[in-house]
């Protein structure tokens, strides 16, 4: 009997739980066990993997598209796990990869930062500090507005980041959308100047300030060369562009950001 003879300490542990058991409890044991002979070894998947999919690959960008297929199976493989679904269905993985192929044309920009991937808890606390963040304590934005723009911060910086690496954006089609964004904040801005008046009173500015952000966050806003419509990298491009002091939401944020930058 093999778990007798052999003398592996690698396998010794799991011998000794064996034998320890019943002989019925043994014969069900092994009688569960499936040998599949000849199957890769784990480390030739991921190249058998990328064989398989050779025709849905984007030319260019073959390692992004595959982490990207990776992480729908890490997604379904633990939705089976935990119970919450029994099978992938051929169909469906069929969708998928197809779905994932179409993110990489031209006229679409793939996402690579899901709001399930972020920590806000971290990434609130992470920014706490940045000029974007204090922009949002001058006009007294709620607490639970405040981290959701955090994260569309996060999200929107690492994905420029992202695709800028990748080359599947250039910072030309980055600096016209930023250019939209703030001739349509200017305007805003200007409106809300003439409607307070110069003699506005402190609190007056904050609910003033508040009620811009809060207007333009609502807002479609433009699109990135109409290449990606995702709400989240509008609303974390206004704060980027808050962050470098060009667009504020305080009647005197241009003043306070100046005196932000002389105190660091």
């Amino acid at each position: 009997m093999a778990a007798l003879d052999l003398e592996s300490t690698r396998t010794r542990q799991a011998r000794r739980e064996f034998l320890a058991l019943g002989p019925a409890d043994q014969q069900a044991f092994i009688s569960r066990i499936h040998v599949l002979d000849g199957s890769p070894r784990i480390d030739d998947v991921p190249k058998l993997v990328r064989s398989e999919l050779h025709w849905a690959l984007p030319r260019g960008h073959e390692d992004d598209y595959l982490a990207m297929v990776w992480r729908w199976w890490d997604e379904q493989a633990l939705a089976m796990l935990q119970g919450g679904q029994r099978s992938v269905d051929v169909a469906a993985a069929h969708a998928a990869v197809a779905g994932i192929r179409d993110g990489f044309t031209r006229a679409m920009l793939p996402t690579s930062v899901e709001l399930d991937d972020v920590d806000s808890h971290a990434v609130a606390e992470a920014y706490a500090g940045y000029p974007f963040v204090e922009q949002m304590h001058w006009i007294a934005y709620p607490p639970r507005n405040l981290r959701s723009a955090i994260v569309d911060y996060y999200r929107a910086h690492t994905q420029i980041v992202h695709w800028l690496d990748h080359a599947h954006l250039s910072r030309h089609e980055l600096v016209r959308f930023q250019r939209e964004l703030l001739d349509a904040w200017a305007c805003e801005f200007e409106w809300m100047e003439q409607e307070i008046g110069p003699e506005a009173d402190e609190a007056t500015k904050q609910q003033a300030g508040a009620q811009l952000l809060r207007q333009l966050m609502g807002k479609p806003g433009a699109f990135l060369s109409r290449r990606y419509h995702d709400a989240y990298f509008g609303r974390g491009q206004h704060h980027i562009l808050a962050d470098e002091g060009r667009m504020g939401w305080h009647a005197d944020f241009q003043e306070k950001y100046n005196q932000l930058l002389a105190q660091s």
